[in-house]
């Protein structure tokens, strides 16, 4: 039986170009060529991508972090707040992941049985793979994100929130912010990726 786990998904993220990702990176003394953490996620919708229109993402990733790979399925659901999703998880083994990703077949688990959600039939829709390295700052994390689609590289630095302790939230959103301001670019939320690369 898969195990069950549901989160509140906050996360702040801004796109970033290539120079100012690259200068934000040496200001926090880091560099992708560091990075052990890569991401290969695979987007699923339905036939009429119905999940895309209602900001719900179905997401596969694959991650290779040092010399361990592992599989997970996410289910993302927004909420009333902005930039916060009710979020499924699930572990996959590598064949589940196999048969989810080459033959669209969902794996048994709460995510598989919510057909409220997405009717149970789903295909293979895109792929993005993320190279990731994260770096501390003051009392929390930020990381950045080389992002490859379609022969195309975007640049991305994020942090994730914790939406339980609201105080912190709103102390870390604005250090986060105030970082960017530091070096002269205005906190703008991006998109969904899922819904932003098609």
């Amino acid at each position: 039986m898969a195990e069950k786990k549901r989160i509140l998904d906050k996360e702040l993220r801004h796109k970033l170009t290539k120079e100012q990702c690259h200068e934000i990176m040496d200001y926090l003394m880091v560099q992708f060529a560091d990075s052990k953490d890569i991401h290969f996620n695979y987007y699923f919708d339905t036939p009429d991508n119905d999940l895309a229109e209602r900001d719900i993402t179905l997401r596969v990733r694959t991650i290779r972090k040092e010399n361990h790979t592992s599989y997970h399925l996410t289910l993302k659901i927004p909420t009333i707040d902005d930039n916060t999703y009710l979020e499924y998880n699930q572990r996959l083994s590598e064949k589940e992941m196999r048969r989810l990703v080459y033959n669209n077949k969902l794996p048994e688990g709460e995510i598989q049985e919510l057909t409220s959600i997405h009717g149970g039939d789903v295909r293979n829709v895109n792929m993005i793979r993320v190279n990731r390295i994260t770096a501390p700052y003051l009392d929390f994390e930020v990381y950045f994100d080389k992002i490859s689609h379609r022969g195309r590289t975007h640049y991305e630095m994020g942090t994730r929130i914790d939406s339980s302790k609201e105080t912190i939230n709103e102390d870390q959103a604005q250090q986060f912010k105030d970082l960017l301001k530091s070096f002269g670019i205005e906190f703008k939320q991006v998109g969904r990726r899922s819904k932003r690369y098609r």
